[in-house]
């Protein structure tokens, strides 16, 4: 059984328990639509106040015309209802400085990928 997790799993989890790493990330590094979106409402919440919890983010991503569907939202519940493991927290930089390289054009370290 494969236990590679792709980069940007890995660095939305993060961001959604507020691990943010160190690196200036925006929605437009993510290339999985539903992870943008996530991003943006994740900070959003942040920029008001307010907790990013199932709710919050479900009425966040609703107010923003995103209607998750039913494998969306089972993903966001799950990242929402588990902390990130110590693998994924100990390498939060590593894995967003792999996504603003790829962003950018860069080439991306494979080691950055292996999480």
């Amino acid at each position: 059984m494969c236990n590679a997790l792709s980069p940007e799993k890995a660095v939305i989890w993060s961001v959604l328990h507020g691990l943010e790493p160190a690196s200036p990330l925006s929605a437009d590094h993510f290339t999985l639509p539903a992870y943008r979106v996530w991003f943006a409402c994740a900070q959003a919440l942040r920029d008001g106040g307010e907790a990013v919890r199932e709710d919050t983010m479900i009425r966040a991503l609703r107010d923003a015309g995103h209607h998750p569907g039913r494998a969306e939202l089972r993903s966001l519940k799950r990242l929402l209802g588990n902390p990130p493991p110590p693998r994924i927290r100990g390498n939060a930089g590593l894995l967003a400085q792999a996504l603003l390289d790829r962003h950018a054009g860069r080439r991306m370290h494979i080691e950055r990928l292996i999480n």
